[in-house]
């Protein structure tokens, strides 16, 4: 969620300009190589929820992995969308585990959890089991425009309730992260992602069903395919403690189906404190085959 830094010195250094080095200004470390460890800091202590900071809140993933040997766990109980052209309203309670195994390797594990369909056909179940992994490649250059960036890969398993079951899926996506201000940070994913999508019966159209769901009269299941996604996220650190974002996403969220088509929307960020954290959303379908309303309450607690 927020870019990593560097704590324990009081004073901190001036920021550098976005793209200071193609107008004379301060070049900043190398762009190839690891960046030299600044004078007077020391390791960030532990628990801490801001270096890296959670992948769930908002839609991309950070670029950024834990530690070795940390581990946040990120988990929404509260996650409701209303209805749309093709899903009744639907609960769900989304979550995702994160182990450092090296500095800059991470294991993971995610679900959309607990789930609920309502509608006409109501059904209740567990959502398949998703094992990821995630490799943070290089940090920042912001003097020159570049972003840190990791690479992700996962699969959705076929371990959960057979309603909710979508077939194994292979997705692969870039995660980055560019700091335009001390406090102004752009974050986006871009991959390719394993989805099973359905046909309508009634009108012959065909969609990515949310949670992998089919009406049992209306829906059937049609192909594996490979679709292209995006996600986005301009955050700004309101104070200390708090920070605000504006997010969005083209074929849907990184790691949980929520359907397909354009969604956009606005939360924050609370850091009760360095080992608990407070996380909503409120966003908007653009498209009539995703919800008009989809809000998420969760938290993130570091261990």
């Amino acid at each position: 969620m927020t870019r990593a830094e560097s704590g324990g010195s009081s004073a901190e250094p001036p920021d550098r300009p976005l793209g200071s080095a193609f107008f004379g200004g301060d070049r900043g470390p190398n762009v190839f190589g690891p960046a030299a460890p600044e004078p007077g800091k020391q390791p960030v202590p532990w628990p801490d929820l801001k270096t890296p900071g959670p992948d769930m809140g908002d839609y991309p993933n950070s670029a950024y992995t834990l530690p070795k040997g940390r581990c946040y766990m990120e988990i929404s109980p509260a996650t409701y969308g209303n209805a749309d052209r093709f899903s009744p309203p639907t609960y769900n309670a989304p979550f995702l585990l994160r182990y450092g195994v090296t500095d800059d390797v991470e294991f993971r594990l995610f679900a959309n959890g607990l789930t609920h369909d309502a509608g006409q056909h109501p059904e209740t179940g567990f959502s398949p089991l998703g094992i990821d992994m995630k490799v943070h490649l290089w940090d920042d250059r912001k003097e020159w425009l570049i972003p840190a960036v990791s690479l992700e890969a996962f699969i959705q398993t076929v371990w959960g309730s057979s309603d909710f079951n979508g077939g194994w899926q292979p997705s692969i996506a870039l995660n980055f992260d560019l700091p335009i201000t001390r406090k102004l940070n752009l974050e986006w994913t871009v991959g390719f992602a394993g989805v099973r999508d359905a046909v309508d019966v009634v009108t012959g159209e065909r969609f990515i069903p949310r949670h992998h769901r089919l009406d049992p009269v209306s829906h059937r299941a049609n192909l594996n395919i490979n679709q292209p996604t995006v996600q986005w996220a301009l955050e700004y650190e309101l104070t200390e403690s708090v920070e605000v974002f504006y997010h969005g996403f083209h074929n849907g969220a990184i790691l949980f189906q929520q359907g397909a088509g354009e969604m956009m929307g606005v939360g924050a960020l609370w850091t009760v404190t360095p080992a608990f954290m407070l996380f909503g959303s409120i966003n908007t379908g653009l498209t009539p085959n995703l919800p008009s309303t989809l809000g998420q309450i969760g938290f993130v607690v570091a261990k």
